[in-house]
């Protein structure tokens, strides 16, 4: 399961030891520095955490930074 989600051709995501980078996002839904929530096809994206921070942004990727405890999808 986490390979298809990961790997979907809707949507990517890479996980590092630094960063979160999520390519071909919709929407970001909510921020704040305990939680981040992305909206993509389908599907929600909850990234929970500390001092989490949005440090680049364009209208189809994005990277969070920051102390990452968890990576939650909900389907929409």
């Amino acid at each position: 399961m986490i390979k298809d989600i990961i790997n979907n051709k809707d949507y990517e995501l890479f996980i590092n030891k630094e960063y979160l980078q999520i390519k071909n996002y919709i929407n970001i839904i909510d921020i704040n520095s305990n939680k981040i929530s992305i909206l993509l096809k389908n599907k929600e994206l909850i990234i929970n955490g500390n001092s989490l921070l949005i440090t680049a942004l364009d209208s189809y990727e994005l990277l969070i930074k920051g102390n990452i405890k968890g990576i939650e999808f909900n389907d929409k």
